[in-house]
């Protein structure tokens, strides 16, 4: 085997919805193979199948499984020696401080979000925060999504200055939460999969900067970015938006 074809993948959460897409996807390349993986729910044979992360033999692990048991995985995963790929956004502040301590002598790579153009959409907001004097964030999810916020808005308030005033908005949400002093409104319903509109407003005009995905198969793009630059990426790298920056003037 040559040493391209040699980097080993273990993917947690295989048997989700993404984490099939994501096994298909690796299925196309030749420098990376699909050797493991870890999920409860898994049934099939192709596979070995880890029941628990604290052993693992693989080179790169690939994470996404749910929100509810990201940060007990990535736990155990950081006492490993393997490269890290983590894909949910459900990961707390205190786990991803602790990921970055355990980088130094490996790759580290945290996207809570692999759509590219939320990725963009993240980068021009950034730049509009410092033209615009108020801002809001209105996030729409499939139904079976109940945790509101979205991990993906509440990343997306706190990487603008908490000195930008949020912009109040009428209408029935789901749910409205305040976030680094940023309004985020939270709409829930089976004409969704995953949306968001970030408002700015000054005196005289406001902006909209609205991103939609229409299909999982979205989020692969971002996945192709990561691994192509795979090689190149060393340490704790943050954010798809990160990754993608030197691709515009901003």
């Amino acid at each position: 085997m040559n040493e391209i074809a040699s980097k080993t993948v273990l993917i947690s959460g295989g048997a989700g919805a993404m984490g099939q897409l994501i096994s298909e996807y690796i299925k196309t390349r030749k420098d990376f193979t699909i050797s493991g993986i870890h999920d409860p729910s898994y049934d099939g044979g192709d596979y070995k199948l880890y029941k628990d992360l604290s052993d693992i033999k693989e080179e790169l692990v690939i994470e996404f499984s749910p929100a509810s048991v990201i940060n007990k995985n990535v736990e155990k995963l950081i006492n490993s020696s393997a490269n890290l790929i983590i894909g949910s956004s459900g990961l707390s502040v205190e786990m991803a401080s602790n990921l970055k301590n355990s980088a130094k002598n490996r790759k580290i790579i945290v996207i809570p979000n692999f759509s590219v153009g939320a990725a963009y959409q993240k980068l021009f907001s950034k730049a509009l925060s410092e033209e615009f004097s108020s801002v809001s964030i209105v996030e729409k999810h499939h139904s079976k999504k109940q945790d509101a916020p979205s991990g993906t808005a509440v990343d997306l308030a706190n990487s603008l200055s908490s000195e930008l005033p949020s912009i109040e908005q009428g209408g029935k949400f789901f749910d409205v939460n305040k976030i680094n002093n940023k309004n985020i409104y939270s709409l829930r319903g089976d004409e969704y999969l995953a949306e968001q509109i970030v408002n700015f407003a000054n005196d005289y005009e406001s902006f909209h900067l609205e991103h939609k995905v229409n299909d999982r198969r979205a989020y692969l793009y971002g996945m192709k970015i990561v691994l192509d630059q795979y090689n190149e990426l060393e340490g704790f790298n943050l954010g798809l938006e990160n990754i993608i920056a030197d691709k515009i003037k901003i």
